[in-house]
This record gives structure tokens, C-alpha cells and sequence, in this order.
């Protein structure tokens, strides 16, 4: 008996163990805000990674670029055997030249050197900017993408939220459908009412039906579109919270200038590098100038390498100015010049392409969010005086005047209007996030 009871406690305290480690994840569904998806979004995005990694590479052009204006520091050396093949004890000389008969021997070499461009000051530096302006517009397109990404999971997030909003609105209307097809069920076999108004209502509440698994197959299909956006599984029992107020919005413009917006400032500064580009394009024709200076040392042994190595000694140490300058190239800078003139030109007609974009994007936003704002208030004043006629109504039922039917039809109506609105709200609250990333290019 006591075996008997250990075994008991035992085995109920192994399955209490696998149930904690073992137990489903989001078994009663999860709470999920708008800010967990957003950071979600952008962790896992390979859109933002893809620009994150631009920005590192034209960070490490630029310095690059910035090693030009140091001293270029180098060391080499030989090692060599030289083996005579003549038959002759002593050197041969032809023309002044020694060309045999010497040892054979080995002979060690090492040599040092050091140059430091000048003309780089004046032919390299335009070079120097143009990467520091690609470099600015890299973090800007980040910044770009960052906001494109934003925006895209905000409105799947609205959608999702919007899904759920009219399958719970959806719910109390089948409730609502299902009591009034009951009611005249009833009535029906009362002989009150005909078989074709019987019929009516079962067709509506069908419809309705319908209508909600349409309805979750499309919140389905929204979900799995989150998921992945956000590299997290999410199913139809987590519970999504609305989107929250964030900063405050003022006038009926909000979305400011051009001027101010990511995508316009990247542009600015892909023009400000073909400038650059260009006048570096120009002085190519200047000459290349720069100091050099070689250090030599050399050791020979007739017989053993560590000895050539061991005699090592000074021979040479030359310095001098260095001046070199192209007079045909075949046309190659000058195409170069040219190349670089249209590539400017090109960066300013995709300024004015974003300027057009932009401001067509904007204006539509800031027309959504106006419409939305009015759009509210309607519903707002439908709903008050909505209440006012549901509540002459429930009176009337009270005096017997209106039948249940009545009043289940009419409440029906109201909760279709107060989904609508509901949904409307979400809407705003969804154009509200999206004016904020635009103004402050991202959250």
C-alpha cells in the first residue's frame, strides 16, 4: 500500500512536469500590441538588414578613401643562388657588363620603401566627399526602407484588427438574426406569418453565416501575411490590441514639406556625390606628384644561406620626387567628365520624380486622414440619433405598439452601424501611425 501511494505521488508529479514544459505555446491565445509587432517587423525584416549592411559598406568606402592621404609604407626582399656555369675563373666583360664567370654564392636582399602622394590633396579629395555623400544617403535609404516597412506591417496590423472587429460585431448580429428566425419560426407555426417571410429570415441568417467564415478566411490569410512580416506565429485566438494614439496630430496637413522626408534627403545628397564625383572627374587631367624614398640592404655567402643572411649590410638609400602626367589617354578622361555630368543631370530629374511621388503621396494621406476625421463625425451623429430612434422603439415594444421582431431588426441595424464606425476608428488610428513614421521617419 505504501509502494502504492509513492507511485501515485510520483507519477501525478511527472505529468504536472510534463505539462509545464511541454504545454502548447498560445494555448489560450496571446495578448499582441501594435509596438511588439512593429519591433517583431524590424528585427526580422531582411529589407532592413539589406540597408543596414549598405550603410556598413559605405562607411568602409569612405574610409577607405581616407587612406590616401597617408604615406604608403612597404618591405620586400630576395633570397637568391647563383650558380656559375662558365668554365672561366674570372669574370667575363662584354660592352662593360659583367655576363659570367663570377662565384657561385648565395645572396640575401631586403629593401624598404616609402611614398606619400601630394597630388592626392587636390585630385583625391572631391573623391573623399563623394563617398562621404554616399554614405549620408545610405543612412537615409535605411531610413527609407525602415519607413516603407513601418507603413506595410501598419496596415496589415489595421487589417487584422479589423478582421477581428467585424467577426466579433459579426457574431452578435448571428445572435441577433438567430433570435429573430426563432421568433417567427414560432410565429410561423402560429399561422401569423407566410412561409416566404419564414424563408427570408433563414436565408439572411445563412448569408450571415457565410459571411463570417469569409470573413475568418480572410483574417487567416492576413494572419499568415503578419507572420511572415514578423518571424512570429500568431493564430486567430490571440487576442490584438487596437492601434494606440500616438503623437498628436494638428491641421488638416500634417504630413509637412517634401523637404523634410527621408526619401528627399537621400536624394539631396546622391547629388551632392555626382557633383563631387564630377569635379574629381575634372582634375584628372592634373599631374600625379609624390616623394619616395628606398632603403636598401645586401648580404652574400659563397658557400651557406644563414651566412648571406648574417652579412647583411647597408647599400643604397635613395629619395626623390616622382612626377607623372598623361598627354593621350585615348579619350578616356574626358568620356570619364562626360559620364559623370550625365549621372549628375539623372540625379536631379530623380529629385523631381520624388518630389512628384512624394507629393502625391502625401496629399493622399492627408486626404485619407481629413476624410477619416469627417467620416467619424457622421458616424457619430448617425449613431446619437440612431439611439434616440432604438429608444422610441423599446418604448413602443414596451406598450405593445412594436413586436420583438421589430426591435431585434432595428438593434441589428445599430450594431451594424457602431461596426462601421469601430472600423473607421481603427482606420484613423492606422493613417494617424503612418502621418507619425512619415514626419519622424519611423517610431
Amino acid at each position: 500500500m505504501k509502494d502504492y501511494k509513492r507511485f501515485f505521488f510520483v507519477s501525478l508529479w511527472a505529468i504536472l512536469i510534463i505539462f509545464i514544459v511541454f504545454e502548447p505555446e498560445n494555448s489560450f491565445g496571446e495578448s499582441i500590441t501594435y509596438k511588439d509587432v512593429l519591433e517583431f517587423s524590424v528585427q526580422h525584416s531582411p529589407r532592413v538588414k539589406e540597408k543596414v549592411y549598405d550603410v556598413k559598406i559605405a562607411q568602409s568606402l569612405y574610409n577607405q578613401s581616407l587612406s590616401e592621404f597617408y604615406p604608403q609604407i612597404s618591405i620586400g626582399g630576395n633570397i637568391e643562388k647563383f650558380n656559375n656555369l662558365s668554365s672561366a675563373s674570372a669574370p667575363i666583360i662584354i660592352g662593360g657588363q659583367i655576363i659570367g664567370g663570377q662565384p657561385s654564392e648565395w645572396g640575401t636582399s631586403v629593401y624598404l620603401d616609402a611614398e606619400y602622394y601630394l597630388s592626392n590633396w587636390y585630385k583625391k579629395r572631391h573623391e573623399i566627399s563623394y563617398y562621404n555623400y554616399v554614405e549620408e544617403a545610405a543612412k537615409e535609404d535605411c531610413k527609407t526602407e525602415t519607413k516603407k516597412l513601418l507603413n506595410d506591417v501598419t496596415d496589415l496590423y489595421a487589417q487584422v484588427v479589423e478582421s477581428k472587429i467585424k467577426i466579433k460585431y459579426e457574431n452578435l448580429i448571428l445572435d441577433n438574426l438567430s433570435e429573430i428566425y426563432n421568433l417567427k419560426k414560432l410565429a410561423y407555426e402560429k399561422g401569423e406569418i407566410s412561409y416566404e417571410e419564414l424563408l427570408k429570415a433563414q436565408l439572411q441568417l445563412e448569408s450571415e453565416l457565410k459571411e463570417k467564415m469569409s470573413l475568418e478566411r480572410e483574417l487567416n490569410i492576413r494572419l499568415s501575411s503578419l507572420s511572415w512580416m514578423t518571424g512570429k506565429k500568431f493564430s486567430p485566438d490571440d487576442e490584438f490590441e487596437k492601434i494606440s494614439a500616438g503623437m498628436e496630430i494638428e491641421g488638416s496637413n500634417p504630413v509637412g514639406k517634401i523637404e523634410d522626408l527621408s526619401e528627399y534627403r537621400s536624394q539631396l545628397e546622391q547629388i551632392q556625390a555626382a557633383k563631387e564625383k564630377l569635379e574629381s572627374a575634372k582634375l584628372s587631367y592634373l599631374p600625379d606628384v609624390s616623394i619616395y624614398v628606398k632603403y636598401d640592404l645586401y648580404g652574400s655567402s659563397l658557400n651557406y644561406l644563414d651566412e648571406a643572411f648574417k652579412n647583411l649590410r647597408k647599400t643604397s638609400l635613395t629619395a626623390g620626387v616622382s612626377i607623372n602626367m598623361s598627354l593621350f589617354d585615348g579619350g578616356k578622361a574626358k568620356w570619364e567628365r562626360t559620364k559623370a555630368q550625365y549621372e549628375l543631370e539623372q540625379q536631379k530629374e530623380k529629385l523631381k520624380t520624388i518630389e512628384s511621388e512624394k507629393g502625391i503621396e502625401i496629399d493622399r494621406l492627408n486626404q485619407t486622414y481629413k476624410q477619416l476625421q469627417d467620416d467619424i463625425q457622421k458616424y457619430d451623429n448617425l449613431i446619437g440619433n440612431y439611439r434616440k430612434v432604438l429608444l422610441i422603439e423599446k418604448k413602443a415594444y414596451d406598450l405593445g405598439e412594436r413586436s420583438k421582431i421589430d426591435l431585434l431588426q432595428e438593434e441589428k441595424d445599430f450594431l451594424t452601424l457602431e461596426r462601421d464606425k469601430e472600423v473607421a476608428e481603427n482606420t484613423l488610428e492606422a493613417a494617424k501611425r503612418k502621418i507619425e513614421i512619415e514626419i519622424r521617419g519611423g517610431l
